[in-house]
């Protein structure tokens, strides 16, 4: 837990400031000099997003808005058991068939932002003058719950902002001025309630025009110290994964290439396979299937575009990280001309498009985007709504569902006190069975209290998780046993195996003498083959700080059987990076990390 915000620089002279939590961002320190002396600010980070509970056919629908707070710790943030999220509201599904088609739309924001005023109406007050509070470090604080962030897809940000879903929901470019890299003034909460009002008393529509406003009363004009036009924060999943890479670039860059869609398949049939099929994965060989087969300025623009979405995904970022991803972007609207040219568009009004010039001014403010992304309200809805859903006899399911939560959070908070009362995980005490020579994690610092040992327990226990990690894992049993090097040439194309397996046991057995069946490998010899390895990688410092675990698959072909079919074979590549390689003879060693 953070209780104020901090200052991150790069250099020890205080210059290179570095954005990582919410507490790292600008928003924090400008809300806090505007408290009273000894104010603690919790950013509360809101979120809502509809989500479908019937599989298969039916329309049953959930809207669940959650809540978490800045002052926890993105990572923890992520992870729903944690519990550090939680469900604060379901916000009535409706298709509100009682009113026309052209008024139900914005029946629709009225509902919305009524639901919402009833929900956070608790922040009014607590956030105007401040709660007392007892902190988990045991200190008494005096708390102002402030809204800081809302994230949402850009439906819902829309519906958040009181806008129409052709225009941006945070900065004044009107829909037609979308395409353009121009940075708009950002919406003034104040200026867009005026324009409201004024509307509803007839007087004047032309600003409500053009930005593209509802005639609503948005529920965001009570809150205090927020701005709700800042506080719309970016999304990764839908923006730029589903949004701008899927429905956007590969469909123009398809429409470019040379033999259109069918070529663009077979090259993506060409590639090594994937264990997964997301967007997100797509995009490492999508700019490789494109070479060679579409328009050179068409491949830089789907680079700019790929290194916009890989530098928007940093977990910690600085003033070169956002140059960089500023350059980026730039880089796309200066190479955008070749699908007009090719006859693919027309223009570039497209609000998500528009939405990627705000994610520089975002990351200052609210920290990175990684703690923000849409993505993790999905894994919420498995436990607050699609298993709750699964428990109900879909019949006045809401009911039941927030019957089945309360009761699920009563047994959680039971367990939790159990587990405080009585511990039962087998945590390595200090003295442990280390040797005594070795150095404890813990010994140095479980003496300077209690909540300094707490965390040194905790970052003791990352180190030793980490540390713990194998360098490669293997399933138990071997999927091809006693297969012979015949086998091998043949059926995995290793037909230098004798050979570096010699090398590789005579340079690690240090001159001691090889047992006799080491020394004497023909091709009837045989060995325990595996299909699949996993590789424990070090964590990219800039994208995650977790540990990454990667397969290597080597399928032989499999032949028909019966009713199965044939499968082909399939080989991984692998890159091998030789330590101390001089010459290439020691390029054929096993021994390469």
């Amino acid at each position: 837990m953070k209780y104020t915000p901090e200052k991150l620089f790069q250099n020890a002279d205080g210059t290179g400031p570095i954005f990582d939590e919410m507490w790292t961002g600008e928003w924090w320190w400008e809300r806090q000099n505007t408290l009273p002396s000894g104010a603690t600010i919790a950013p509360v980070i809101l979120s809502s997003d509809k989500t479908q509970l019937s599989r298969f056919s039916g329309d049953k629908q959930a809207w669940p808005v959650y809540l978490s707070i800045g002052n926890i710790a993105k990572t923890i943030r992520r992870q729903p058991s944690k519990h550090a999220t939680i469900l604060i509201g379901y916000i009535p599904v409706t298709k509100l068939e009682c009113f026309t088609r052209k008024t139900r739309s914005v029946e629709g924001y009225h509902v919305f932002h009524e639901c919402m005023r009833s929900i956070l109406e608790p922040l009014v007050a607590a956030g105007k003058s401040g709660i007392e509070m007892t902190c988990t470090d045991g200190g008494v604080r005096w708390v102002h719950p402030i809204v800081a962030a809302y994230v949402a897809d850009h439906p819902e940000q829309c519906l958040v902002s009181g806008c129409q879903e052709n225009f941006c929901p945070k900065c004044c470019a009107h829909s037609s001025e979308l395409g353009d890299p121009v940075y708009s003034v950002m919406k003034d909460q104040t200026v867009i309630w005026d324009a409201i009002k004024e509307a509803a008393d007839g007087v004047d529509t032309v600003e409500l025009k053009s930005l593209g406003l509802r005639l609503i009363d948005p529920f965001w004009r009570e809150l205090p110290h927020c701005d709700i036009f800042s506080c719309i924060t970016l999304d990764l999943l839908h923006q730029l994964h589903k949004g701008i890479f899927k429905d956007h670039t590969v469909a123009w860059a398809t429409a470019c290439a040379e033999g259109g869609a069918d070529e663009v398949d077979r090259r993506f049939k060409a590639m090594p396979s994937h264990p997964r099929t997301e967007h997100k994965h797509m995009e490492k060989v999508f700019l490789g299937i494109l070479c060679g087969a579409s328009d050179p300025a068409a491949v830089r623009a789907v680079r700019s575009v790929l290194n916009f979405i890989y530098y928007a995904h940093f977990h910690t970022h600085s003033d070169d990280s956002l140059a960089c991803l500023e350059h980026a972007w730039a880089a796309f609207h200066a190479n955008k001309d070749v699908f007009v040219r090719l006859g693919i568009r027309q223009h570039f009004n497209i609000p998500k498009l528009n939405s990627a010039l705000h994610y520089l001014l975002s990351i200052r403010k609210l920290g990175t985007m990684d703690g923000y992304n849409t993505e993790h309200s999905e894994w919420l809805h498995i436990d607050f709504a699609k298993r709750g859903y699964s428990a109900s006899n879909k019949r006045e399911y809401i009911k039941q569902m927030m019957l089945w939560l309360s009761r699920q959070e009563a047994v959680h908070r039971f367990q939790t006190y159990l587990d405080w009362t009585e511990p039962t995980s087998d945590l390595p005490s200090p003295a442990g069975t280390q040797d005594a020579s070795c150095d404890n994690p813990l010994d140095d610092e479980m003496d300077e209290g209690h909540q300094d040992g707490q965390q040194a327990l905790l970052r003791a226990l990352s180190i030793i998780s980490e540390s713990s990690l194998p360098s490669y894992i293997l399933p138990k049993s071997p999927s091809l046993p006693g297969t012979t090097v015949g086998q091998l040439i043949r059926d995995f194309g290793c037909t230098d195996f004798i050979r570096a397996l010699q090398d590789y046991l005579r340079k690690g057995s240090c001159s001691r003498t090889l047992p006799h069946a080491a020394q004497n490998l023909h091709p009837g010899s045989r060995f325990a083959a595996y299909k699949r390895m996993y590789l424990h990688l070090p964590p990219i410092q800039q994208l995650s700080h977790e540990v990454v675990k990667d397969v290597i698959r080597a399928i032989p072909m499999q032949p028909a059987c019966r009713l199965v079919r044939a499968s082909p074979a399939h080989f991984d590549t692998v890159l091998v990076r030789i330590s101390g390689a001089e010459d290439s003879q020691s390029a054929d060693s096993l021994d390469g990390k």
